[in-house]
């Protein structure tokens, strides 16, 4: 099975582990502790009554304009090491007192996520077609109060079924990776899940680097770091991105990606001959300011 070391944070791109939604990215600094890899990445912190009780209103708002089931809430504010900010996670529970669907917005009240739980029994209704998952889609991201700039990525979930359909954001004509609005539905188009990231951006650098220095760069790391096999890796694109930093060429680094995305040039490598037999890409990120390494993505 292909092992992919660092998911490039799709719009997307949120990884709501076990539960199918895989979001936009997403973050609000927090000053905590940092994420250590093997732990939990959120942990509770004080909740005032009054932030409680408007998180409790929001989310029943919330729940009213997607349709999410429920009839209680729960409320808790959560530190999210790993994605450097702080919610109020809003979890709505049955007359049995299951949890049926979880929201969260971040502090200033917006939301981030929203999820109805459980599994969509089939036969509900008839499957919609793209066309119709698109214009669904924008609707509840309307009803969520957020707004969907350009064009939207649609395609058809892998494994539960039904629709995926995504505004990646792009700024000044550059995709910001994992950044955006993303709504998943099932396949007669009720609402499953949507997700919300827009991360701050560093500034961009005044006398960024040409792409052809930023592939020299490129290919002399990995012959640094692949020695005689680097000859197996072939550049299929160099292209620029807003990324976040993280340690997938670094031992020492942080655990969790940055907080602040950074302009950078991505040099994507694919594997060729004796080495394809145990890695198909690489991709590294370098600053598109000073050249240095930012971090990349290895998919074996």
């Amino acid at each position: 099975m292909n092992r992919i070391k660092y998911l490039a944070r799709v719009v997307p791109v949120i990884a709501l582990a076990g539960i199918g939604l895989v979001a936009v990215g997403v973050p609000a600094s927090q000053g905590g502790d940092a994420f250590v890899a093997g732990g939990r990445s959120t942990r509770p912190v004080v909740l005032p009554a009054s932030a409680a009780d408007q998180a409790r209103a929001r989310g029943r708002a919330l729940a009213t304009a997607l349709g999410l089931p429920g009839i209680s809430q729960r409320v808790a504010r959560l530190d999210d090491r790993f994605d450097h900010r702080t919610y109020d996670e809003v979890t709505s529970l049955d007359a049995a007192g299951r949890e049926v669907a979880i929201a969260r917005f971040t502090t200033d009240g917006r939301v981030a996520m929203a999820l109805v739980l459980g599994w969509h029994a089939a036969g509900r209704g008839a499957p919609i077609a793209e066309s119709a998952a698109e214009s669904r889609g924008l609707g509840f991201v309307r009803a969520a109060g957020l707004d969907a700039a350009g064009r939207a990525v649609v395609h058809e979930s892998a494994g539960a079924g039904g629709w995926s359909v995504a505004w990646p954001r792009v700024v000044d004509g550059l995709p910001v990776r994992g950044d955006g609005v993303r709504v998943t539905l099932w396949a007669d188009g009720a609402f499953h899940g949507l997700a919300r990231a827009e991360r701050p951006l560093a500034a961009t650098p005044a006398r960024p680097i040409a792409a052809g220095a930023a592939r020299t760069l490129a290919e002399d790391w990995a012959a640094r770091r692949f020695a005689d096999a680097a000859t197996d890796l072939r550049v299929s694109a160099v292209e620029r991105a807003w990324v976040a930093p993280n340690d997938a060429f670094s031992p020492t680094g942080p655990d969790a990606p940055a907080e602040t995305l950074r302009l950078a040039w991505v040099v994507r490598f694919e594997a060729r001959g004796p080495l394809a037999e145990r890695l198909r890409l690489v991709e590294t990120w370098l600053d598109a300011g000073d050249g240095s390494l930012l971090g990349g993505d290895m998919v074996e």
